[in-house]
């Protein structure tokens, strides 16, 4: 298990670490470094397999240090005692290096498709913007899930009764099914028989976030990285995904989430008022927001057992109310 993430001069960071719960919320204000930490996480997983560290912006990492530090410098720790960490470009691994099996799913991740790339030979991984996932479904749809994951109308516990019946919380009584045409290295997928560009763009957001969850809750030593799981569902959609997300950490999976939905936050908070496992200590929060010279400032709120919070620093999910007292 990944335990802390230290960013020192890295973007906006000048010197913060993040301590990661199995559960870990990103929160707070656009561009104020919460999909850096997850940027630093996915670097380092790549240097401690030794692999080039490629930008996808087309830059190098001496690009990304902050303005007000002389070097780069990030650092994983682990459970054992282990540490993997990047100053500027050199990679030092401390200990013996076993970095979680990564399923990540960014927020740029594909809407509805009239076809999906499949990876070609036996890969059955899940892509960061959805590739292969049908491919993946295929793989995994007969595995037996932790009964904890089980949905109450799911037919069965296995991976392809439990993905349908979560969809179903996004749209009443879905019925899914995809095909694999090995022949031109592509999938497609039906929703209720019709093809995923002529229904709502909240089936396609959720089916990878969904099958991320499931598939991290069977994946030894995993970590799922998910951006913006709240993308075009409706509220109760939302709340729902924070169900399944709390549930897959009950399994044991570690999980990092950003997210901006209060929905989300509070559906978190609610699992941690019914849980009966001290589910609320397996989770750490954070809200992010920028100083006057554009730095990250981090701030750690407590979620207790009745699901309150410790603290709430301005502008963490109280737009609601701000907007009430607008209309009274």
């Amino acid at each position: 298990m990944l335990t802390t993430v230290d960013l020192n001069g890295f973007k906006s960071f000048v010197s913060d670490t993040i301590d990661l719960g199995k559960l870990t919320l990103l929160t707070g204000l656009n561009s104020s470094g919460k999909s850096s930490v997850i940027q630093a996480i996915l670097m380092l997983a790549k240097a401690s397999r030794k692999e080039e560290i490629f930008l996808e912006g087309h830059g190098d990492i001496a690009g990304l240090r902050n303005p007000y530090t002389k070097k780069i410098e990030i650092a994983a720790s682990f459970e054992n005692g282990s540490i993997v960490s990047l100053c500027n470009d050199k990679v030092n691994l401390d200990g013996d290096i076993i970095f979680p099996e990564i399923i990540h799913i960014s927020a740029d991740r594909f809407g509805p498709e009239t076809t999906i790339p499949i990876f070609m030979g036996n890969n059955k991984t899940l892509g960061k913007r959805g590739e292969n996932i049908l491919k993946c479904i295929d793989a995994y749809e007969d595995e037996s899930l932790p009964d904890i994951l089980k949905h109450d109308k799911s037919q069965g516990d296995t991976f392809g009764y439990n993905l349908e019946a979560w969809l179903s919380v996004i749209s009443p009584n879905t019925k899914f099914k995809h095909e694999i045409q090995k022949k031109t290295d592509s999938s497609f997928a039906t929703f209720n028989g019709y093809r995923a560009k002529n229904v709502g763009f909240g089936l396609s957001y959720a089916l990878p976030v969904i099958v991320a969850l499931l598939l991290g809750s069977i994946t030894p030593n995993s970590l799922v990285i998910i951006e913006n799981p709240e993308a075009h569902l409706h509220p109760k959609g939302q709340t729902e995904i924070a169900r399944l997300i709390s549930l897959c950490v009950e399994t044991g999976t570690q999980v990092i989430v950003e997210t901006h939905s209060d929905h989300l936050f509070d559906g978190i908070r609610i699992q941690a008022k019914k849980s009966k496992s001290n589910f609320h200590e397996k989770i750490n929060t954070y809200w992010f927001e920028l100083d006057d010279q554009d730095n990250t400032d981090v701030q750690m709120v407590v979620i207790d057992k009745n699901g309150r919070l410790d603290s709430c620093p301005d502008g963490l999910f109280d737009q609601f109310e701000i907007n009430a007292r607008e209309l009274i």
